[in-house]
């Protein structure tokens, strides 16, 4: 499966949204409550998810029923720090224009257009 940056960045939105100390995010193939996700499949979102997990951006998942269900307990602090570098439509734009790329190089050009963006502003 080809990587989706958009639906990367709108499981990141969703478990920030629904993530705190006393509370996990549960995706569950039939249940899905995030608008963030209404566009995306269920064998994408849970793809992304294994990608996002593997590349250190969400803690470790647990999946249940073969992936039917799946828990995230929180964003890492690298998850953090990505998406707070991609959250402003203007630097997400910028980033996505520089074409497909791989994860960790995402990672590495959303720290440098968003310290552009911020230098700017």
């Amino acid at each position: 499966m080809r990587l989706n940056t958009n639906c990367i960045r709108d499981i990141l939105l969703t478990i920030e949204d629904s993530c705190d100390f006393n509370h996990s995010w549960m995706y569950s193939k039939d249940s899905c409550d995030s608008n963030f996700l209404i566009n995306y499949s269920h064998d994408e979102i849970i793809y992304h998810i294994s990608q996002m997990s593997q590349s250190g951006l969400i803690t470790t998942p647990h999946y249940y029923d073969r992936g039917i269900s799946i828990l995230v307990s929180d964003l890492t602090p690298t998850g953090h720090e990505f998406l707070a570098n991609i959250r402003t439509d203007t630097v997400w734009k910028k980033i996505k224009s520089k074409g497909s790329a791989s994860l960790p190089i995402l990672i590495e050009l959303a720290k440098d257009c968003a310290l552009a963006y911020y230098q700017k502003n």
